[in-house]
């Protein structure tokens, strides 16, 4: 019997004792940051591999569409990162969370870590781990990609997450000169590679019977993109978890742009144990109509209007994807935000009660690394000076200045950008946003605050 405790192993992550992630196409994940962590400033074999997606003995990829829940949680790749964990090395598919601590952010696996300490009993989870990393299926939390389907084909997104896309990536695609951007967004056989596709999830039965097996064990579900709030199969595998007995023991997790909240959806909740619903906006107005086209402003204002008055048991979050297109307006929407007086929209503590706030890794080309130094210091100068209006004009205790994700997690993410240069990139971002302006009929020097100031 081993005697080993997680809070002395240094690179030690719980999700892969406990979770598995899909994506859209199949393909089976370490968790949904780890393909991240293949982000880098230039397109080449080492930044550029297929990071965090799960292999078998035989080096191919584990796809739903030919492959099976349980052999994928302990083929070779998921046990040699529990392995590595345990003797305090770094799996090349967590560099993600180890950049973003190492500039003072709070990473998934801490936060996932530290939220399940409360659900689960980690120390007996890795002591019952085998040498070579295998551990018995019991899995807690699942991340399910039940496709593309989508309702938005927003600017960082892509014909592999969401199906809107399709038609603008057939014309980016052909009109893209710069080569490197090109080969960027290279759409690998359509989505088919390894064994890949979309309809997945209405063609494995043998996933869904192995899925309904583990549902006694499952404290989590999670829905993301596509869109899960117009997915059939969502809907599916809740009625199934209410018709098990089992909801009440379960909480959900989503991830949404809320451009449909069906009332089936919010009956449905009431069955379930607690509801986490991030709200996937990046900006107020005309910008996040921008970044998440063409979704309307009016409509997500009434979404979030309805998802305030939601029971107990519902928590929601506005959960913002940083990148360069709504960096400098970040400190705007955290204003808008405390402006409209949410009664549990990020409430006190979450988030220190502003917004939640993620890095986009990819697109690397839509990073806030790339942008030039002129841009960065006039970013940097903004949230300095927004620093001061906090905490002159909302909270200035101790607690609101010391919270990891308020203050903290803002001067974190302005590091990250300043830590290094990929201005290289700079060209191909300023392409892909004109080839992408041409086809949906828009102007970014003048959606977009940050470079409107500069043509104004």
């Amino acid at each position: 019997m081993k005697d080993l405790d997680y809070k002395k192993l240094k690179t030690f992550c719980v999700l892969p004792w406990i979770h598995l992630s899909t994506r859209p196409n199949g393909l089976m994940r370490v968790c949904c940051t780890a393909n991240a962590s293949a982000a880098g400033p230039k397109n080449d074999k080492v930044w550029d591999s297929k990071v965090g997606i799960l292999k078998g003995e035989d080096g191919k990829a584990a796809n739903l569409n030919e492959s099976d829940l349980l052999s994928a949680w302990n083929n070779t790749y998921m046990k040699n990162i529990r392995s590595q964990m345990l003797n305090d090395q770094q799996p090349t598919s967590c560099t993600k969370c180890f950049k973003e601590e190492a500039s003072g952010q709070q990473s998934k696996r801490i936060w996932e870590t530290n939220y399940w300490s409360k659900r689960v009993n980690i120390n007996e989870l890795i002591n019952k781990t085998s040498d070579d990393g295998l551990v018995e299926p019991a899995i807690s939390y699942l991340d399910l990609r039940l496709g593309s389907k989508c309702n938005l084909k927003c600017i960082m997104c892509s014909p592999h997450d969401s199906s809107l896309w399709v038609s603008d990536h057939q014309k980016l695609y052909n009109a893209v000169e710069n080569k490197k951007l090109k080969q960027h967004l290279l759409w690998d056989k359509k989505g088919t590679v390894d064994g890949g596709s979309y309809n997945w999830h209405q063609n494995n039965p043998k996933f869904w019977s192995q899925l309904y097996e583990q549902i006694p064990t499952i404290k989590q579900l999670y829905f993301a993109g596509g869109e899960p709030t117009i997915i059939a199969e969502h809907y599916e595998l809740l009625e199934k978890c209410v018709e098990m007995g089992v909801s009440e023991n379960i909480e959900l997790r989503y991830n949404s742009n809320i451009v449909e909240l069906p009332d089936k959806l919010f009956k449905l909740w009431t069955k379930f144990k607690k509801i986490r619903f991030h709200v996937s906006i990046d900006a107020y107005g005309e910008l996040n109509d921008y970044i998440r086209y063409p979704s309307r402003w009016h409509d997500i204002e009434k979404n979030l209007k309805r998802l305030d008055q939601t029971g107990n048991h519902v928590e929601v979050t506005i959960s913002t994807a940083v990148q360069l297109l709504n960096i400098y307006n970040i400190p705007d929407f955290i204003r808008w935000k405390l402006s409209q007086s949410f009664k549990k929209i990020n409430p006190w503590p979450f988030a220190a009660g502003l917004i939640n706030m993620h890095l986009v890794y990819l697109p690397s080309f839509l990073n806030i690394k790339v942008l030039p130094d002129s841009y960065k210091k006039k970013i940097t100068k903004k949230y300095d000076d927004f620093y001061i209006w906090l905490e002159r004009n909302h909270r200035s205790d101790a607690d609101f200045l010391q919270h990891d994700y308020g203050i903290k997690k803002m001067k974190g993410i302005i590091k990250f950008m300043n830590s290094e240069s990929w201005s290289e990139r700079w060209p191909q971002t300023l392409e892909y946003l004109d080839k992408m302006d041409q086809i949906r009929n828009l102007d970014f020097k003048k959606s977009v605050p940050l470079f409107a100031e500069d043509n104004g």
